[in-house]
């Protein structure tokens, strides 16, 4: 696995990985945000009072 990152201090700044890519990297990553985003939203609406 190779990693390469690409900015500086005044622009944004990228992060390249070259390997392999596993999807079920990708299955877990979009369920932690959907599961997170559920939370927040949650959170919020007790807060609100609605």
């Amino acid at each position: 696995m190779s990693t390469g990152i690409i900015g500086g201090a005044d622009g944004p700044t990228a992060i390249y990985i070259a390997g392999q890519f596993h999807w079920i990297a990708l299955l877990v990553g979009a369920v932690a945000a959907v599961i997170a985003a559920l939370v927040i939203y949650l959170v919020w609406k007790k807060k609100s009072g609605r």
